[in-house]
C-alpha cells in the first residue's frame, strides 16, 4: 500500500496536464468516430514523451525521495504511463460506445 500511495502522489504531478490531454483528444472520436485512433494514440503517446522528458528534467532531484522509500524511477513511469494509456484507450471506448 505504501508503494502505491507513493505512485498516486507521483502521478499527481502531472495528472492534470496529462487529463486535461486525454479530454481534448476525446472531442475528436466524438465528431468524426474511429477512423481518428491511430492519430489520436500517436498524439497521445508523443504528448507522454514530452511529460515523461519535461518531468525528467525539472524534477530530478524528486527522484531521490522516492528511491529512499523504495520505489524505483522505473517502476514509477510504467506504471504511471500504463495507467494514463488505459485511461486514455477506456474513455476513447466510452465515447464510441456511447456516442
Amino acid at each position: 500500500m505504501k508503494k502505491l500511495h507513493l505512485i498516486i502522489n507521483f502521478y499527481k504531478s502531472f495528472a492534470f496536464a496529462s487529463f486535461a490531454i486525454t479530454m481534448s483528444c476525446m472531442y475528436f472520436p466524438y465528431q468524426y468516430g474511429i477512423g481518428t485512433f491511430s492519430q489520436l494514440f500517436w498524439f497521445k503517446l508523443v504528448t507522454l514523451g514530452m511529460i515523461y522528458y519535461l518531468n525528467n528534467s525539472f524534477k530530478r532531484n524528486e527522484f531521490y525521495y522516492y528511491r529512499n522509500l523504495g520505489v524505483s524511477k522505473k517502476l514509477l513511469w510504467s506504471s504511471t504511463l500504463t495507467f494514463d494509456m488505459i485511461l486514455f484507450l477506456t474513455f476513447f471506448y466510452l465515447i464510441l460506445k456511447y456516442k
